[in-house]
């Protein structure tokens, strides 16, 4: 996805991989950031809400998050809560054999992954020895087994949670990734369909059952995410971004934003400027 300019950026130091059984952060954590890398965020206390690509979602125990790089994160606490956290690197995402592990990183569905009561130790034992190869020997090859492990729980607690995964079907994989390097371009569920060699009734038949979408409700959902991105630290005119969305002029973007939000792109910027000043 293209990054937005003037959103602080928070990178990793020069690590691959890191994990912690207490907060970690790098720089502020409660305006508004990118991060340049992909964590797992396992809250382990109740502590009101933190925002993902600008929604909230709440900060419950041993609620999961799984955060993908270029998305959006805030924590608007002036103590950062408890939580085990696992911060890695693209190439070391790349590393993930298992394509529908890769996929719960994906911008779509930001709701967090409840560890089941009757699996939290299991799991704990297991972040546990993240931490220790981690803090020791740091072999990225057992972390990246120890991590594909943690992963493959969580997917399958999400599969009993939530119906929203692309699950093995590499098809759907292959389209996410068309979706995210195509969407200011190709609106169009054609393009898109024969990329991966379905109808578009097809395709939007299999995205229904796996994620309760249709491309263009995927499509939308990727371009407002981006157009609250730049609203909110971009010092672009609305206009300019428009254009950089694939906006044929400033009003359609304005309708478009309106119609999903129920307020117009200048209502969005001052509402969000007056948020980050308080």
């Amino acid at each position: 996805m293209k990054n937005s300019r003037n959103i602080p950026l928070h990178t990793l130091p020069a690590l691959q991989f890191l994990a912690s059984d207490q907060s970690t952060a790098f720089g502020e954590h409660w305006p508004s950031h990118r991060i340049d890398f992909y964590a797992i965020v396992w809250f382990t206390e109740d502590s009101g809400v933190h925002f993902i690509d600008f929604e909230s979602y709440p900060i419950r125990e041993n609620m999961v998050y799984l955060i993908g790089r270029n998305q959006v994160h805030s924590i608007p606490s002036e103590v950062l809560p408890k939580a085990k956290t696992i911060v890695f690197s693209t190439s070391f995402f790349h590393r993930i054999e298992e394509p529908f592990l890769r996929q719960l990183f994906l911008p779509f569905a930001n709701d967090g992954i409840l560890i089941p009561g009757q699996m939290k130790e299991a799991l704990t034992n297991l972040f546990s020895l993240i931490v220790l190869e981690n803090k020791g020997q740091n072999d990225h090859t057992l972390l990246l087994k120890y991590t594909s492990a943690f992963l493959w729980q969580l997917y399958r607690f999400a599969n009993h949670q939530r119906s929203i995964t692309a699950g093995e079907d590499s098809r759907i994989i292959k389209l996410f990734q068309l979706l995210e390097k195509h969407y200011t371009e190709e609106r169009s569920a054609g393009f898109y369909a024969q990329q991966i060699g379905l109808t578009p009734k097809r395709i939007n038949e299999i995205l229904r059952e796996r994620t309760g979408m249709t491309i263009s409700q995927l499509l939308y959902q990727l371009l407002l995410i981006e157009a609250k991105r730049e609203l909110f630290h971009g010092r672009l005119p609305i206009k300019e971004i428009a254009y950089q969305l694939g906006f044929g002029d400033q009003s359609y973007f304005a309708r478009f934003f309106k119609k999903q939000t129920g307020i117009t792109p200048e209502e969005f910027r001052e509402k969000e400027s007056l948020s980050f000043r308080v």
